[in-house]
């Protein structure tokens, strides 16, 4: 098998892989929309493992480009001008990662922000609901002050 080939068999695996991840990200948007925590649990180690999985795809590539000489952190658009011959299939497949990781990054720009509106809600909910329930205080002929209202009149 050429270079190319192995390059090419590497970078069709890591594209499948991170397919996967997008796909996952997209669900994952809508498990938080619709606050489905357990499914969203087993939606992210699945995600874990396709991580794992490109981690290997990743040294993988790594160890082809040692092997034929070529420097490890060597951008793929470098790599792909330096091979002879016809490479527009590794062109092809190279567009294509960079178009799936910036859709990836993209929803997952999404996601945390649809997460932190969730936390926000969620400490808003919890301070409204610790200050109908105040600390016991006791002002005048010791009788608690305060009630059970929800607003915080005092200025």
């Amino acid at each position: 098998m050429t270079f190319k080939e192995e390059l090419e068999a590497i970078l069709e695996k890591e594209l499948a892989v991170l397919v996967d991840l997008k796909e996952l990200t997209f669900k994952k948007t809508d498990l938080i929309i619709n606050n489905k925590i357990q499914d969203l649990e087993k939606t992210i180690k699945t995600e874990e493992s396709l991580i794992n999985r490109m981690g290997l795809l990743e040294e993988e590539r790594e160890r082809l480009l040692d092997t034929w000489g070529v420097a490890v952190d060597t951008p793929i658009s470098d790599v792909i001008e330096k091979i002879p011959g016809n490479s527009e299939n590794l062109v092809d497949i190279k567009d294509k990662l960079h178009s799936v990781m910036e859709e990836l990054y993209l929803r997952n720009r999404l996601n945390d922000d649809l997460i932190r509106e969730n936390l926000d809600w969620i400490e808003f909910n919890i301070n409204l609901i610790t200050n109908i329930y105040p600390h016991p205080s006791y002002g005048k002929n010791n009788t608690k002050s305060g009630g059970n209202s929800i607003f915080d009149r005092k200025v």
